[in-house]
This record gives C-alpha cells, sequence and structure tokens, in this order.
C-alpha cells in the first residue's frame, strides 16, 4: 500500500490564500507571470535571435528547418520555434505573444514542482514552494524571457519529477507507474527537443545519483522501459534524422561542435570563473537563497520518510545542476535556470524549519515574498531602462517602416546585424549583411558574424549572395533594380560607397542611407546573378 507521509506541524491552512482549485490556480499563476510580460522590448541578442529565427519559421511557412536571415540556423532544435512561431501566428507580432511559450513552460513547471509536493510530502510544503518559485526574481524574469532556459527548464523538471513519482510510488521494481514513467519519456523527448542532449542527461543523472543513495540502484535498470524508449523515439528523434539526411554535417555541428565542444573547449562566449554560477544564482534567488540553511539542517536531522527522499532528491538536483555547469569556461546564467524547482522547494522546507509554528512560517513567508516581489520590479524596470537605452531597433523600424516602398526593396546593414529588425518592420527577411566575412578571427569567438558566417555554410550560395564583403557592395548598389536601404552606426559611415547615397533618417548612433536603382527597368549587364 503507498504511503503519503505529511507532516502534520504544519496544517493545509498555511498559506492558504493560496487557490486549490486546479483551474484556478493555473490561471492566477500564469496571470501573475504574464502581467507585465508585454512591456519591455526584445532584448538584444537573445530575444531578438530566436523570436526572430521563430518568425522567420512563420513567414516562410518551411516549420521543419530553422533559418536566421534565412540561412540554415542549428543552434539549437526547434521546439521553442514551434511554440513562438505559433504564438505570433495566433495573437500577432508582438512581445507578449514572443513570450508566451517561456511563460506557459514557467507556468507548467511551478504547478508541476506543486502538486508533487502535495502529493508527497503535504499541503504546506507545496504552498510555500509555490510561493517561493513565482516570486523568486530569477523565476520570475525567466519566465518573461523568449529564449530555451525555461522551456527546457520545464521539461527537465517534468522527466524528475514524473521518474520520481513513480519510484515513489512503488514498493518492488514490478509496480512502477507506468504512466509517470511514461511522461518521464515524454517529458525527456521534448527537453531533447528543447535544447539538446541535456533534456535527457540531466534528468539520469540527478534520477540515478538519488536511487543510489536510496539504496536502491536496482530501479535505475527498471526505469528503462521498452514502451516508453519507443515513445522518446517517436517525439523526439524524428527532426534530428530528418535534418541530417538533408545536411549530412548536421550531427557533427550540432552534436559535436554546440555540445562537446562547447562543454570542453575554450572561445564559446562568456568565460567565466567556476563560482560565477553559483554566487550568481544565489544572487538571484534573493531573498529566498538563505533558507537554504535551514533546509540542510531539517534535512539532516529528519527521520526517514517519503519526504525526506524527496529532500535529498532536490538536494541532489540542485547540487548536480549547478556544479555541472560551473566545469565549462562558457557559463551563461540562463543555463541554471532548471535549479529553481529545487530551490523553490527547499527554501519553502527552510522556511517552515526555521519559523517552527504556522503563524510564524506565514508572517515570514508573505514578508519575504514582499521583499522578492520589490525585488522583481525593480529588477524589471533596470531592464527596461537599459534596453531602452542600449537598443534603439523599434524606433529604426519605426522611421524606415514608412519610407519602404516595395517589400523586394533590400535592406543592408553594415557591421552589424539587427536581430529584432525584422520583428518590429514586419519586413520579412533576408537582410544582406556587410563584414570582413574573409577574415578568419570571425569564427575565434562566438558573436553574431559567427552564427551567420556558420549558418551559411549550410548554404553556400545563398550565403554568398547575403553576406557581402565591403568590396562587394558597390556592385551590389549598381545591379540593384529597386531602391537599396543602408542601415549603419556612424562610426561606420567613413565605409560606405560614396555615390548615389541619401540620408533619410537618423536614430540616435544609426543612420539609415537610400540609393536608388541606376537603371530601374533593367540589370546592368556586368551584374552576376
Amino acid at each position: 500500500m503507498r504511503q503519503r507521509v505529511v507532516n502534520a506541524s504544519f496544517p493545509p491552512q498555511l498559506l492558504s490564500a493560496a487557490p486549490t482549485n486546479a483551474a484556478l490556480l493555473s490561471l492566477a499563476v500564469f496571470v501573475w507571470l504574464a502581467a507585465v510580460a508585454w512591456l519591455r522590448p526584445l532584448s538584444l541578442p537573445d530575444e531578438g535571435r530566436y523570436v526572430g529565427v521563430a518568425l522567420e519559421m512563420l513567414w516562410s511557412g518551411n516549420w521543419l528547418q530553422p533559418t536566421l536571415d534565412t540561412l540554415p540556423y542549428f543552434h539549437k532544435p526547434p521546439l521553442f520555434y514551434w511554440l513562438t512561431a505559433a504564438s505570433l501566428g495566433t495573437f500577432g507580432i508582438n512581445a507578449w505573444a514572443a513570450r508566451l511559450s517561456s511563460l506557459l513552460a514557467a507556468t507548467a513547471c511551478a504547478l508541476s514542482l506543486y502538486h508533487f509536493l502535495w502529493h508527497w510530502t503535504g499541503p504546506a510544503r507545496a504552498r510555500a514552494a509555490l510561493l517561493v518559485l513565482l516570486t523568486a526574481p530569477f523565476f520570475y524574469g525567466g519566465a518573461q524571457f523568449a529564449n530555451m532556459d525555461m522551456l527546457v527548464a520545464a521539461c527537465i523538471s517534468g522527466t524528475i519529477l514524473c521518474a520520481a513519482h513513480a519510484v515513489l510510488g512503488a514498493q518492488d521494481a514490478s509496480s512502477l507507474s507506468r504512466p509517470a514513467l511514461a511522461g518521464a519519456y515524454a517529458f525527456a523527448a521534448f527537453g531533447l527537443l528543447a535544447k539538446g542532449l541535456i533534456g535527457i542527461v540531466i534528468p539520469a543523472i540527478v534520477i540515478g545519483i538519488w536511487l543510489v543513495f536510496l539504496g536502491r540502484p536496482w530501479l535505475i535498470l527498471r526505469l528503462v522501459w521498452l514502451p516508453g524508449v519507443a515513445l522518446f523515439a517517436v517525439i523526439g528523434l524524428p527532426w534530428f534524422l530528418l535534418m541530417q539526411a538533408r545536411y549530412p554535417g548536421f550531427f557533427t555541428y550540432f552534436f559535436v561542435h554546440h555540445h562537446f565542444e562547447r562543454f570542453a573547449a575554450q572561445g564559446f562566449n562568456n568565460p567565466r570563473p567556476f563560482w560565477f554560477l553559483v554566487a550568481s544564482f544565489a544572487a538571484l534567488t534573493l531573498p529566498w537563497s538563505p533558507f537554504l540553511v535551514g533546509a540542510a539542517r531539517a534535512c539532516a536531522c529528519s527521520e526517514a520518510s517519503r519526504s525526506r527522499q524527496v529532500q535529498v532528491l532536490m538536494w541532489i538536483w540542485l547540487i548536480f545542476t549547478l556544479v555541472f555547469f560551473s566545469i565549462p569556461n562558457s557559463k551563461l546564467i540562463g543555463y541554471v535556470m532548471v535549479a529553481l524547482p529545487p530551490l523553490g522547494a527547499l527554501a519553502a522546507e527552510g522556511l517552515l524549519h526555521a519559523a517552527r509554528t504556522p503563524a510564524r512560517a506565514r508572517t515570514w513567508a508573505l514578508r519575504t515574498a514582499a521583499g522578492a516581489v520589490v525585488i522583481c520590479a525593480t529588477i524589471l524596470v533596470v531592464a527596461d531602462v537599459r534596453e531602452a537605452a542600449r537598443d534603439n531597433t523599434r524606433q529604426l523600424a519605426a522611421q524606415l517602416r514608412p519610407l519602404l516602398t516595395s517589400p523586394a526593396d533590400p535592406l543592408v546593414v553594415l557591421y552589424s546585424y539587427p536581430f529584432s529588425l525584422p520583428f518590429y518592420l514586419g519586413h520579412p527577411p533576408p537582410l544582406r549583411v556587410v563584414e570582413n566575412w574573409r577574415d578568419a578571427r570571425i569564427i575565434a569567438k562566438d558573436s553574431w558574424r559567427r552564427e551567420l558566417y556558420e549558418a551559411a555554410a549550410f548554404d553556400p550560395d545563398r550565403g554568398k549572395a547575403l553576406l557581402l564583403a565591403p568590396e562587394d557592395v558597390p556592385l551590389f548598389l549598381a545591379c540593384a533594380t529597386h531602391p537599396v536601404w543602408l542601415i549603419v552606426a556612424s562610426a561606420s559611415e567613413g565605409k560606405l560607397p560614396k555615390v548615389g547615397l541619401q540620408r533619410v533618417a537618423q536614430v540616435g548612433n544609426d543612420s539609415v542611407w537610400r540609393k536608388l536603382p541606376s537603371v530601374p527597368s533593367s540589370t546592368p549587364s556586368d551584374c552576376t546573378p
């Protein structure tokens, strides 16, 4: 008979303001996370890049192959692009729709943790963990950021929680819950489609270590369930196999270059010391992270029970994730978003342990949550002001849009790539990009230059037409049969051709120039096709 252990010292009435109706709770969580998601412009480069790829998918109608500036783009798998393209197609091209997939992923992540803890540790811990997670600045900000991090965090969380649910409910290997196992395999497949191999590796290692700690390592092999493997293969593998069939170098580029080399090699962006992610994670989860001290004490002194087994799982999940992503030289803070659910569970445990009484726990929780909300609001205001000051793409698009005479008018950008320009302009790519593409230093460091250069390797003919060297620009302008619009920063204006250009707009340090066609009715004879 399955046991359900609830610590009676913290009754369900704790934080009882939280709704218990599933539909109402889901709506409340989503509304809280989404309330101000429409206020900020897209952050560059990440939001502009990934939303731009999704928008290209929507505009082109090609839902299989992600493209950046219409070139094959295989840095990440397609799940985020599919969800975001569907959202933009349904709700229009706006910032809220661009962030909807992250909002839904965060809602699902929070609710899955809540229901898991409710079942295995009781209502008090479930409510407290939900409050912690929803007001942690890192989680709240991640829910409103349009990239893959929150989506893969939700998929990994679903995999771990489903597998743990199957283990906790099993008296022996034969009684593992098949629906829970099916859920674990399905979420693992979605994790693979969200961000690659970490969608499988992290859950597998976390659950494996946990089972060893529980003294049940024999269950590791029993979790390998052939119907689940088949379900994983049906969901997760077809897209990868199709891309490899279409582009023979895909597996090497995606798995070797963007998984193993990125993990082990130098030369990728954001190099940081080993401790960077741990310190950043602790800072971005204030004021809740100090309660981890109380959680450690609670785990050390608790007796064997289902509740303690859950605590051990959460500690393994949190520590392994932080250590795993601290090993590579390249460290991006979004990678450890997957550690937020165990942070929520453990901080809730620490709060309840330190408070000791329901009344004190309620007071502490609400006061800390109020402080967390203030931090969230401050971060959002600062991010909004910073982004508005740093990026003028939205204003540039507003100036350029009424000037365009035709969708066929070529757009040329010099020595930069404004990822979000097509989004705000409503003008499908491509953009012609002028840079010293023959310079070997382009691929020495992560940047928009390297991304476009590597994308062009999968379609060299199209890459040659879109990625222009400076010496190619005069001929391109002479051959154009439509007005050409050039976007250039003030520092690069001296590199513009001197003949036939007219400045038509200026936004901050960026200017827009127009080149009228020299021979509108025909193509010059010396132009290449």
